[in-house]
C-alpha cells in the first residue's frame, strides 16, 4: 500500500489573510480540496492523512466529510514545525516497512497526478524521490558580507517542490535520527540524504508551486481558470493500394491516404492540436508504438489525446477544422464528419467547425495529390 500525507498545519502568516490559505478558493474548490483531488484520483495511493492545526481541525473534517471521498482520509493535529507534523503523521500510519509514503504540501494545489505516480515509483526503486523543476536563474554563492564566492552550474540545480516520498521504514529511521540529532531539514528527502539514501528527482512543471503569498494565490487562480489553445496539422498523399479513405472517423468514397495507420488526416491533425495545447508531443510519439501492436484506428489514438487533456484538468470547449484538398468533394459528408468528431470527443455538434478549401491548386493538396488538415482547439480548465 501507498500512503499520502497532506500538510496543512501552517500558520499562513505571509498570506496576510484572516483564515488558513488552504481554505481560500481557487475556483469552486478550496486550495486544500484542489491539493487532495489528484491523490484521490491516483490508483497508486491507498490512504490519505491530512495534518492540520487545532484551530482548523473541525472545519477541515467537515470539508472532507462533505466531499465523500472514495478513499479513507484521517485528519490529525500537526506539530510546531513542518518536520514535526510529518513525523506525527508517520507515527500514526498503519504501514508496512516497504510501503511508500508520499508527502505533499497542501499549499501546492496544481500538482499533476502523473508526477505523484512517478515520485512513488521513484521511491519504490531508489528508496526516496521528490518532485522538482529546473532552476531557470543563475545562482551565486556569497559570503556573509555578500561577496560572491562562486557561480553554481545551473544545469545541476533544481528547485524542490512536493510531493516527496520514501519507503516507510527508511522515513521512520530518518525522522528518528533527525529528532535525536535535533536536526531540522528544509525538506523531507534531506533527512533521507543524511542517512546516505538515494533520492530520485522527478521533473515537474513550474506550475506545481507552493502558494505562500497573495500574489502566488492570484497566479494559481489564473492557472485554474485559464484557457489554452492548441494548433495541429497533418497531411498525407493518396495511395493506389485500395486502402479506405477515412476522414474524422467516417469512411468516404475515394482513394485512401498513405500511412502506417488508417491515415485519418482529420483525427491526426486534431490529436496534434490537443497534445500541443497541454505541452505534449506530436502524434507519432504516441501512435507509432500502437501501430507496431497492430492498432491502426486513429479514433483509438484520439482517445489517448483526450485522456491526456482530462488528466491535465482541462475540457475541450470547441474545435475548428480546415481541410485542403481538390478531391474528393466533401459537401455530402461534412455534417456526418462533424457528428462523428463530436461523438468521439463527447461534444455537441455545434461546437465543431469544419471548412473545406481546394487551395486554388497552390499546393500538392490543392492539385489533388493528397489532403491536408489544420485543427485548432480551445481547452478550458475544470474547476
Amino acid at each position: 500500500m501507498n500512503h499520502a500525507v497532506i500538510l496543512g498545519a501552517g500558520s499562513s502568516t505571509r498570506m496576510e489573510k484572516p483564515i488558513n490559505k488552504l481554505l481560500l478558493l481557487l475556483g469552486s474548490k478550496t486550495v486544500l480540496e484542489s491539493s487532495i483531488a489528484p491523490f484521490i484520483e491516483s490508483s497508486f495511493v491507498d490512504t490519505l492523512t491530512v495534518v492540520v492545526s487545532a484551530s482548523d481541525k473541525g472545519y477541515i473534517e467537515k470539508l472532507i466529510s462533505k466531499n465523500e471521498y472514495s478513499k479513507p482520509i484521517s485528519v490529525i493535529l500537526g506539530g510546531e514545525e513542518r518536520q514535526d507534523s510529518v513525523y506525527a503523521a508517520l507515527k500514526q500510519l498503519k504501514a508496512e516497512p516497504e510501503d511508500v509514503v508520499v508527502i505533499h504540501n497542501g499549499a501546492n494545489p496544481l500538482v499533476d497526478k502523473d508526477v505523484i505516480e512517478k515520485v512513488i515509483a521513484g521511491a519504490l526503486k531508489y528508496g526516496g524521490a521528490a518532485a522538482a523543476f529546473r532552476s531557470r536563474d543563475t545562482i551565486k554563492e556569497v559570503t556573509d558580507e555578500m561577496i560572491v564566492v562562486s557561480t553554481l552550474p545551473r544545469s545541476n540545480l533544481w528547485q524542490m517542490q512536493t510531493p516527496q516520498a520514501g519507503r516507510y521504514d527508511l522515513l521512520i529511521k530518518a525522522f528518528v535520527k533527525a529528532t535525536n540529532d535535533e536536526f531540522y531539514g528544509t525538506d523531507d528527502v534531506q533527512l533521507l540524504e543524511r542517512m546516505g539514501e538515494q533520492v530520485k528527482i522527478v521533473e515537474c512543471s513550474p506550475e506545481n508551486f507552493k502558494i505562500t503569498t497573495t500574489s502566488d494565490l492570484e497566479r494559481a487562480r489564473r492557472l485554474v481558470t485559464a484557457e489554452r489553445v492548441g494548433l495541429g496539422q497533418d497531411s498525407h498523399r493518396f495511395t493506389t493500394s485500395g486502402k479506405k479513405l477515412m476522414l474524422g472517423g467516417v469512411e468516404v468514397p475515394g482513394a485512401g491516404l498513405e500511412g502506417n495507420s488508417d491515415a485519418d488526416v482529420i483525427l491526426h491533425s486534431l490529436f496534434n492540436a490537443l497534445s500541443t495545447a497541454i505541452g505534449g508531443k506530436s502524434l507519432g510519439f504516441y501512435a507509432d508504438p500502437m501501430c507496431e501492436q497492430g492498432i491502426l484506428d486513429s479514433a483509438v489514438y484520439l482517445k489517448v489525446a483526450l485522456e491526456m487533456v482530462k488528466e491535465k484538468g482541462f475540457l475541450v470547449s470547441n474545435i475548428a477544422l480546415m481541410i485542403e484538398c481538390k478531391t474528393p468533394r466533401l459537401e455530402k459528408y461534412e455534417e456526418l464528419i462533424k457528428v462523428q468528431v463530436a461523438s468521439l470527443c463527447s461534444l455537441e455538434v455545434d461546437v465543431i467547425g469544419l471548412a473545406v478549401t481546394s487551395g486554388e491548386e497552390g499546393t500538392d493538396w490543392g492539385r489533388g495529390l493528397g489532403m491536408q488538415c489544420h485543427s485548432m482547439v480551445l481547452l478550458k480548465k475544470v474547476d
